[in-house]
This record gives structure tokens, sequence and C-alpha cells, in this order.
């Protein structure tokens, strides 16, 4: 349920990056601190690897300051849907 819940997070950043509102400097504030957790978590194991963790650290900066990548709310949209329907599935 919590990967559902981080999942509902992931896509209303993806909306924000779109169509900034007043929840869009808070919303990256959470989401570079969750992308700084997954990296350090992965770093911890030795995985260099986090792509999903490198999406939410790129989106919470570009939320932070205001600008955005061409077509780059496409990721942490389809990770949101990915993290939504796995997290739903997991019962």
């Amino acid at each position: 349920m919590l990967l559902a819940i981080l999942g509902f997070l992931d896509i209303l950043v993806g909306i924000s990056l779109v169509f900034p509102n007043f929840l869009a400097f808070y919303l990256g504030i959470i989401i570079l601190l969750k992308g700084i957790s997954s990296i350090i978590g992965s770093f911890a194991v030795k995985y260099f690897f986090d792509i999903m963790g490198f999406i939410d650290l790129i989106a919470g900066l570009m939320l932070i300051f205001n600008f955005s990548f061409p077509w780059f709310w496409i990721l942490p949209i389809l990770k949101g849907l990915y993290s939504f329907v796995v997290g739903l599935g997991s019962r």
C-alpha cells in the first residue's frame, strides 16, 4: 500500500512538471528527499544504477527551481504508474 501511495506521489510530480501549481515547491522537496534516500540506500548495498532514484532527484530539483526539460514529465508519471500498479497488486 505504501508503494501505491508513493506511486501516486510520483504521478502528482509528473503533473506538476507539466502544470506548475502552488504545491510544486513542496512536492519538489518531498521528492528530492525521496530520491536522496533511495540513492543513499542503493549506494549502501553497492548498487550504483538506481535509475528511479535519479529520476526522483532530478524531478525534485526541477520542481524546486521551477524549470523543466521537455518531455521529462513522462518519466515520473510512468514510474508512478508502475509503482501504483505494483503497490496495489502486492497484497
